[in-house]
């Protein structure tokens, strides 16, 4: 098994030694494979909001010399840890950079069945808000039910000697690296939330239609084979319906707004 985990943070500073703490767990198991990106590390320039991955795909980005290795990693993973700091209540601005040069996951989302688990970190308060953030977007890439861990300084703080470690903490750690493990070896599928499934099928509408904006979208969901299936895993009866409901307002949305656009 391979989790690839992504330090978000600019610095190894408390976000950096939580994440470590947690995949040192998974180092002593025989059968996990473990890749570490650093954002810091990847020089990556700021996104530049030009589109092109979308209409034309994402290996005309202008910096896909970079992310086609780190998307390489994530595609070949079965486990995702997203890590990020929060400054000012909200997630740091080289995570959000990162996740940036990825926004076409939302459009053309492959990541379904891969677990994910989501590590925030403050030295006040936020970082709840920041790990909300972080497992929509995992959510939208296709990986649902995301663990989520959280610290801040309130809680104790994360020493690079590990003082202030409390076996409280030392627990908690234990029990998440314990429990993603279990989830990961048990090839379980995960259900997505409501919310998931109102997006997913909003953007199988938008990408399927005959006004459809991008014809990238549009092959990308015809070839995966996600054209007629509410979600590409297994959903319970309830959220089937939601999901088609969803798909079909959508879709006659965009027909009356498309044909007022021509007409006008």
């Amino acid at each position: 098994m391979k989790i690839t985990a992504v330090h978000g943070s600019m610095r190894k500073g408390n976000t950096y030694a939580l994440t470590k703490e947690i995949l040192n767990r998974f180092s002593k198991t025989s059968d996990v494979e473990i890749i570490e990106i650093c954002v810091a590390d990847l020089n990556l320039p700021f996104c530049c909001s030009c589109h092109i991955c979308f209409s034309k795909g994402e290996e005309n980005c202008p910096h896909y010399d970079i992310t086609h290795k780190v998307k390489d990693a994530l595609a070949n993973s079965d486990g995702v840890i997203l890590s990020g700091t929060t400054y000012m209540w909200a997630l740091n601005a080289a995570m959000k950079n990162f996740l940036d040069h990825f926004a076409y996951l939302f459009h053309r989302p492959e990541f379904f069945g891969k677990r994910g688990m989501i590590v925030a970190t403050s030295a006040g308060t936020g970082e709840k808000n920041v790990a909300k953030y972080l497992k929509t977007v995992m959510g939208q890439w296709g990986i649902n039910g995301a663990m989520i861990v959280t610290q801040n300084t309130k809680e104790r703080k994360l020493m690079s000697n590990n003082a202030g470690l409390t076996a409280k903490y030392v627990k908690k750690i234990d029990n998440m690296a314990e429990r993603f493990y279990s989830i990961l070896k048990s090839k379980q599928q995960i259900s997505p939330s409501l919310k998931n499934m109102a997006v997913h099928n909003s953007f199988r509408a938008m990408s399927l239609g005959e006004f459809a904006e991008s014809k990238r979208d549009t092959q990308f969901w015809s070839r995966e084979g996600f054209v007629d299936k509410s979600y590409p895993v297994k959903v319970g009866l309830f959220k089937s319906i939601i999901g088609t409901l969803v798909f079909s307002s959508v879709n006659n949305l965009a027909k009356f707004i498309g044909k007022s656009y021509i007409k006008n």
